[in-house]
């Protein structure tokens, strides 16, 4: 059976995977929250890569053998997990070089921060929660193709046998990360898309939170990944024509690399592009269109144009979901990668004609707050703890 003073919580998001653990403080017996460290990060990338020799790398690992060998990589993968089953008849992401499915790139990732956590304690975790989109809700789909993954994953760690596998919305488990009470709006503005959901908070089991998730959420698709993507096709638009054209049309190994290193380069510069207000893309080197290196700079003036019609999306949603609900304005809980974004979650706010939820406490729309929420979550349900 799995260790009771301790559980697990895992979010395989579309651009990264993040764990957190809820344990019991020996000396007072209350449960405390934390982050998994994987490879000195508390993120890791959500890539897989499977090598030629069998080895499977998940993570950092993977991202950096891409680099060499870009299209054995397996990227974005959660979205294809919502429609799978978690059996044999799942469609491939990838059918060469090497062939791989998407519960094979979740069960990977979960397994990655499972390892590390269960090696450094010595014993598996006694619930293994893991977080979903609420708008998986078809149970044989891919609730079904993620519990399958978190089955597998723990075949990798010995006493894992009896840990429960329990699933968690993620506004749910943002919503207890928040804590409070009430009823409270989550715009998650994720990887693959952005999701808006009501979620009631009451005072729950040791203190906690207990949050319930209203029916009736919204899906948007605007996310980081389709940012990013529009980002690369900017810095494409502004270098070169020949090698903007060669990138973009060509087929060619060093071709399909140095797009792999530049989306990368975006991906990672987007952060600095919020808080400097401008940020230098470096420009593959890949002759003969492009023989030396160089860069493109980018602007923050340059996203309002860019990101504001999607933005806009995302406000409408939010605005459809509330009339529909009926009722005041609750507070607005907004994270995901584009809320670091400057001016994202006050023009939100006064969109919607919501009040700002979080102000104070900067973890709860953090890159990990999600996580550990469900981590909180998973303590409350194996009653860990005072």
């Amino acid at each position: 059976m799995g260790d009771v003073r301790w559980v697990l919580a895992v979010d395989h998001g579309t651009s990264t995977t993040t764990g957190a653990v809820a344990d019991v403080d020996p000396d007072d017996g209350w449960t405390r929250v934390s982050t998994v460290s994987v490879d000195g990060a508390t993120e890791l990338p959500s890539v897989v890569l499977s090598r030629t020799d069998g080895a499977v790398l998940a993570g950092r690992p993977a991202l950096e053998a891409a680099h060499a060998e870009p299209q054995a990589a397996v990227l974005r993968a959660r979205d294809y997990l919502g429609a799978a089953t978690g059996g044999r008849d799942d469609a491939l992401l990838a059918t060469w070089p090497r062939p791989t499915t998407a519960v094979n790139v979740a069960t990977a990732l979960v397994a990655r921060v499972l390892q590390a956590e269960a090696g450094r304690r010595g014993s598996a975790p006694t619930v293994l929660a893991l977080v979903h989109p609420p708008s998986w809700t078809d149970p044989t789909t891919g609730r079904a193709a993620l519990t399958a993954a978190g089955r597998s994953a723990l075949r990798a760690v010995e006493g894992a046998g009896d840990t429960e596998v329990a699933l968690v919305p993620a506004p749910v488990a943002a919503a207890v990360r928040l804590g409070g009470s009430g009823p409270v709006v989550v715009v998650d503005l994720g990887g693959g898309g952005t999701e808006i959901a009501v979620v009631d908070r009451s005072e729950g089991a040791h203190g906690t939170t207990a949050a319930r998730l209203r029916p009736g959420t919204r899906t948007v698709e605007v996310g980081a990944e389709s940012l990013d993507d529009a980002l690369t096709q900017m810095v494409l638009d502004r270098a070169r024509p020949a090698l903007a054209d060669r990138i973009r049309f060509s087929a060619d190994p060093e071709a399909h690399r140095a797009w792999f290193w530049l989306r990368r380069g975006v991906h990672d510069a987007k952060a600095r592009l919020g808080t400097d207000g401008f940020v230098d893309i470096a420009v593959p080197v890949l002759p003969p269109e492009n023989p030396g290196p160089g860069t493109v700079r980018i602007t923050h003036a340059d996203l309002g144009p860019l990101f504001a019609p999607a933005l806009e999306q995302v406000g409408a949603a939010t605005v459809d979901l509330l009339d529909a609900s009926g009722g005041e304005r609750p507070p607005l809980l907004v994270r995901g990668g584009i809320a670091a974004l400057p001016g994202v979650r006050d023009w939100l706010a006064a969109r919607t004609g919501c009040g700002l939820a979080g102000v104070e406490d900067p973890g709860a729309g953090s890159s990990t707050g999600l996580v550990c929420g469900a981590a909180a979550w998973a303590a409350d349900r194996a009653s860990l703890g005072r």
